[in-house]
């Protein structure tokens, strides 16, 4: 059954679109009661709407950000949560789901609307109005520190994963925020940071998946990020968030500021900011004495306070929120919270390599297995910072000694990002091989767990290695928010992993490689061993998804949300000393990820789109109809001609011919599951904006005709070309 449906659409037009006035342009009966709503409030009742009560991480329940609301009018609080990769209460139990990244490598439009459904329900449960797990910055810089929280390397992708994970939030009743706009690819030097970003790039690129979210999702709101943007701060540029974002896009929902993001009042207000969110130091720049004095002083206008807060309640009410808020203390469903996390890991695994049907492993043909490295008796990795789940239920490991990152500064508010889980990779081996002897070695020390194996540990894991039939070597690669961003590709906590890869695989030929991670990774032993899968950081459920895919229970079917290089220096942010710079200029401008690999003819290690599977597909029959408004429809068959049934992500690229634009861009996908020599024809509708170029002399969107079609199963194997 095709899952994903059609490509995404609108009009190259800046004109608002009948869905629009439907879903949110100021017509209608929501922002209409908004506006009723408004004119009953006093002054003080308004500015207490527009800046968060308490601190970071301080709100009741063990929220985010809290805004009260007014009693009088039934206007209800508004407590907020981090949300990526599940609730970020600090004070109540939450699920862990797989990170971002890994949703992204399912490439499924329904699995992503799932998965904004999912986390919601607990955040309501839980007494939290919003969701703050929105994530779409782009991974312009592949060691980027909050890669894994995000959806990848291409604007489509990222954009319409995101518009259908918004649809998911808000369909309980719970706003979502999408963040962080704009130009906010890299952890260092973030809070001060000055992206230099052209405006064809910017509109093709770092836009894209925020308009398309704002297009299809209807956020509740948009969150603007701590750096600037060519010059001025992203949460006072009102060219950001007035010209473009209220204006070009129609957005009418609220833009509310990233934490402690905020840096002026009148400034900001009149750019477009509609709210603040408190910091742990500092002043409040939208208090009540600021905001009146800018007031009294003329430096903003009533009008400008009454569209803030009037976009607030906006958003209060097409959400739900406002007739129907969460209270909170609402038992959650815990069990099946993790069947459906087990389930999202299970359609995000990458099948890398498998040499010689390494995969799936059979049961009965194996007496000893071993299982080698990151902890795999008793958790998995998860990322850091505001993506991760602050409270889980399995509890974790204490501690972050060795962890090594560019701006280090301590373990700060990172729990460790060792999470234990009730079916580790071990124990969920021994269910499903149950006469075979499993052995786990590795280091086993909770109070360091990111220090080097000993000598001694890779020479135990060598030993076992040799005596066992096969060896499932697991490797981690942590990240996260307030760290800055990886130092290189190349796994570097525990720092010698790469040395027991490489010493496994001498002593034992079926080496399989568990890679859990939120960035590519370098590998230099991947000629070495016989398999790797890579499972991004897994969630709670990991264990059992992890051996489900291994031993052929479930048939991978995830494809790279981003470009594997073969080396740091062929990324495109590497400087001549290998480091990120503090002000980016982004001179790569349109090549980025396979954009870039592409036009500089480069090999990656393995290709944006890539994942093999247990089964085959093959494709035939293009055919192509061009509709007079430039619709392209794209149809052509594919069978799995293989002996067991899988799912294959078949992708439409285009070839552009305009200056200054990459050899190919993603046009859209679709998503398909199908039993042994069953075909399916397969329908992708590209629309004229995917197939244009944004004209910086018109300042609008250029339609480019006859762009060339390419079918394939990643950006590099095209089985199918047609103009």
């Amino acid at each position: 059954m095709d899952r994903s449906g059609s490509g995404y659409f609108f009009a190259v037009s800046l004109a608002i679109t009948a869905e629009a006035q439907d879903s949110g342009a100021p017509n209608d009966a929501a922002w209409r009661r908004a506006d009723e709503l408004l004119k009953k409030l006093t002054l003080d009742e308004k500015l207490q709407l527009i800046l968060s009560k308490y601190p970071s991480n301080a709100s009741p329940g063990g929220g985010g950000g809290y805004i009260e609301g007014v009693t009088r009018l039934h206007i209800p609080d508004i407590n907020m949560s981090d949300s990526s990769t599940g609730s970020g209460s600090t004070t109540q139990p939450s699920s862990t789901f797989p990170a971002t990244i890994a949703l992204a490598a399912s490439w499924d439009r329904q699995l992503s609307y799932d998965y904004g459904s999912e986390i919601a329900i607990q955040l309501r449960a839980q007494g939290f109005a919003m969701g703050l797990g929105g994530g779409a910055n782009l991974t312009r810089e592949p060691r980027g520190g909050r890669a894994f929280e995000y959806l990848g390397e291409d604007p489509l992708l990222a954009g319409e994963l995101l518009a259908q994970r918004t649809k998911g939030t808000q369909s309980q009743k719970v706003m979502a925020s999408i963040k962080h706009f704009a130009g906010n690819e890299q952890e260092t030097n973030r809070m001060g940071g000055d992206s230099h970003i052209d405006d064809r790039t910017l509109r093709e690129l770092y836009l894209l998946p925020f308009e398309i979210a704002v297009e299809q999702g209807h956020p509740a709101s948009v969150m603007c990020s701590y750096n600037r943007l060519n010059g001025d701060y992203a949460c006072e540029n009102s060219v950001l968030l007035t010209d473009i974002l209220k204006t070009q896009w129609h957005f009418t929902g609220q833009v509310q500021s990233d934490w402690g993001a905020t840096h002026t009042t009148a400034k900001a207000i009149n750019a477009g900011l509609d709210e603040e969110e408190g910091s742990d130091a500092g002043p409040s720049y939208f208090g009540r004495v600021p905001v009146i004095f800018a007031l009294a002083n003329h430096d903003i206008t009533q009008e400008r306070v009454d569209d803030m807060v009037r976009r607030k309640l906006y958003s209060m009410i097409a959400s739900g929120v406002m007739d129907n808020p969460p209270h909170g203390g609402e038992k959650i469903d815990f069990d099946a919270a993790r069947t459906f996390a087990q389930s999202v890991e299970e359609q995000s695994i990458v099948l890398l390599k498998n040499d010689r049907r390494q995969l799936p492993l059979s049961a009965s043909n194996l007496k000893r297995i071993a299982v080698i490295g990151s902890h795999a008796d008793v958790g998995v990795m998860s990322g850091g910072g505001s993506a991760d789940t602050m409270h889980p239920v399995t509890g974790s490991f204490t501690g972050c000694e060795g962890l090594e990152f560019v701006d280090h500064n301590g373990c700060g508010w990172w729990r460790n990002p060792w999470l234990k889980i009730p079916v580790p990779l071990t124990k969920a081996i021994r269910e499903l091989s149950p006469a075979s002897e499993v052995e786990f070695s590795g280091v086993q020390d909770e109070q360091a767990p990111f220090r080097a194996y000993s000598p001694g540990e890779i020479v135990d894991a060598v030993a076992l290695a040799r005596r066992s039939d096969i060896a499932i070597v697991v490797v981690a690669q942590p990240a996260g928010e307030d760290f800055g961003d990886l130092r290189t590709l190349s796994l570097q906590n525990p720092s010698n992993q790469n040395e027991l890869v490489d010493a496994v695989a001498s002593a034992n030929p079926h080496t399989i490689v568990v890679i859990e991670s939120g960035n590519p990774v370098l590998m230099p032993w991947k000629d070495k061993v016989a398999a790797i899968i890579e499972a991004w950081y897994p969630g709670e459920a990991g264990g059992r998804a992890i051996a489900n895919v291994l031993f052929g229970k479930v048939d991978p079917s995830g494809k790279l949300p981003f470009t594997f290089p073969a080396r740091d220096e062929d990324t495109p942010t590497w400087g001549a000393t290998g480091a990120i710079f503090k002000d980016p200029v982004y001179s790569e401008k349109l090549n980025i990820g396979y954009r870039w690999y592409d036009a500089k003819k480069l090999a990656p290690l393995f290709e944006f789109g890539y994942g093999l599977s247990y089964t085959h597909f093959t494709y035939s029959d293009l055919s192509l109809k061009r509709d007079p408004d430039h619709t392209l429809h794209v149809s052509f068959t594919v069978k799995n001609d293989g002996t067991v049934e899988g799912a294959e992500v078949p992708q439409v690229y285009l070839g552009v011919d305009y200056a200054g634009e990459p050899p190919l861009r993603l046009g859209g996908w679709s998503k398909i599951r199908l039993k042994p020599e069953e075909s399916q024809q397969v329908h992708i509708t590209v629309s004229p904006r995917t197939q244009s170029v944004w004209d910086t002399s018109a300042a609008d969107w250029r339609y480019i005709p006859d762009a060339v079609v390419y079918v394939g199963s990643s950006s590099r194997d095209i089985r199918l070309k047609k103009r």
